[in-house]
């Protein structure tokens, strides 16, 4: 009986230690990061194109575009996506730029 016990506790170690940075490797990569752009945009077609293009981007969750703060609000996956590359996608749009720090507003 005491062996079977050893062997059961030495099994359930082994498992917790094996899943455990499978759990964080999980948690890591549905990591959800959001980031703040400040784009040079005038009119509500520009609003509509920023929302439907960056959309498409890999790992855009979702997207809010606030024209009168000319703001683009972006949450995504971070392991398919960076804040650079976001900006980068809205920048050969043909708008000029800026990620803003959390408390920063333009």
């Amino acid at each position: 009986m005491k062996a079977f016990k050893y062997l059961f506790a030495s099994f359930l170690a082994c498992a917790i230690l094996i899943s455990t940075p499978n759990q964080i490797k999980a948690q890591q990569k549905d990591e959800i990061k959001e980031v703040k752009i400040w784009a040079a945009m005038h009119c509500e077609s520009c609003k509509k194109k920023i929302e439907r293009e960056i959309a498409f981007e890999k790992g855009v969750k979702s997207i809010t575009v606030d024209l009168k703060e000319k703001i683009v609000t972006i949450k995504y996956k971070a392991e398919k996506n960076s804040d650079e590359k976001l900006a980068e996608a809205i920048r050969k749009l043909g708008y000029e730029v800026k990620i803003l720090k959390k408390e920063e507003k333009k």
